[in-house]
């Protein structure tokens, strides 16, 4: 069976996919998430089901999931493809881009060539890409400020992340990885603002480089006051080639962790008690637009 979705080619009897020609390094089971994805559009596939379709009969997280799909898509950006292949359905899992699938199934109507199409878009289809792109407009974070926080996030958001790197771009993979999880992400650059934000908010987490600026110690500093103040929200340390002592320091200043790549960091967040501090403004504080969020969940 040979998909079409130019400029892509998914050829599942020669176990291959092109972009432009070129053929793209990628494992069997890749193959097999772009296959279910073309098969079962316009409906999304849920995690529970990638999980049994691409590993059966094997015990692995659900981290599995959001990782290939993350993976799918650095391969592709890699390969020099700015088009969106994969959309991430918050509460309903992956589907195939509609304007990809839209663009197979002109082409292949106009070149009558008999290459096999996904079922056609229901009439409400578009309608409801147009909701979910409104929604997912909404839902992104606004400036870094804190009246510019958020404007709303998914109701079906399983936790919340507070991200603290004077160079967030640096994170932009994993920080997609989390979202695609339905982990709610913000991120802020400085020390003090992390501190007013977390005084301010509930959070299941805090992810913060070590150094910041003219600071190299600045993430030691952050969860030291954390802890000061009697802070316990899980603290873990996001940095490259820690030494043992460095290591050692941060875990006796009140930190649950420390990561050097995107696996060890999720490995981490495994630990995590999701949602259970999730609710609710701190003690004394009054309502915002995230505890407003919080109070429709």
């Amino acid at each position: 069976m040979i998909y079409t979705l130019d400029p892509l080619t998914l050829d599942m009897q020669g176990r291959s996919l092109t972009y432009n020609g070129r053929k793209l390094q990628c494992d069997e089971r890749t193959l097999m998430l772009f296959q279910l994805l073309i098969e079962s559009y316009p409906e999304p596939l849920e995690a529970t089901l990638l999980l049994e379709k691409l590993w059966p009969n094997t015990v692995v997280s659900s981290w599995s999931v959001t990782r290939l799909i993350s993976d799918a898509r650095k391969m592709l950006k890699d390969a020099g493809m700015q088009e969106s292949v994969i959309q991430t359905l918050h509460g309903r899992g992956y589907r195939l881009e509609p304007e990809l699938a839209a663009k197979l199934q002109s082409k292949v109507a106009d070149a009558n060539a008999g290459v096999v199409l996904p079922p056609k878009t229901r009439p409400l289809a578009w309608a409801a890409l147009g909701v979910t792109l409104l929604v997912a407009a909404m839902v992104q974070f606004v400036g870094q400020s804190p009246q510019g926080l958020l404007i709303g996030e998914p109701a079906d958001v399983k936790g919340r992340i507070l991200w603290v790197d004077d160079h967030p771009e640096n994170n932009t993979a994993e920080i997609d990885t989390l979202r695609d999880a339905n982990i709610a992400v913000y991120t802020t650059q400085n020390t003090e603002e992390a501190l007013m934000l977390l005084s301010m908010y509930r959070y299941d987490a805090v992810i913060s480089d070590m150094g910041r600026g003219d600071d190299s110690l600045a993430g030691l500093k952050l969860v030291e006051s954390l802890r000061q103040s009697g802070d316990l929200t899980p603290f873990f340390l996001y940095t490259i080639l820690p030494s043992d002592a460095q290591r050692q320091l941060v875990l006796e200043h009140g930190a649950q962790g420390v990561a050097v790549d995107e696996a060890a960091l999720f490995a981490l967040l495994e630990t995590v008690n999701w949602g259970i501090k999730s609710t609710g403004p701190r003690q004394g504080e009054q309502s915002s637009p995230l505890t407003q969020a919080d109070s429709n969940n």
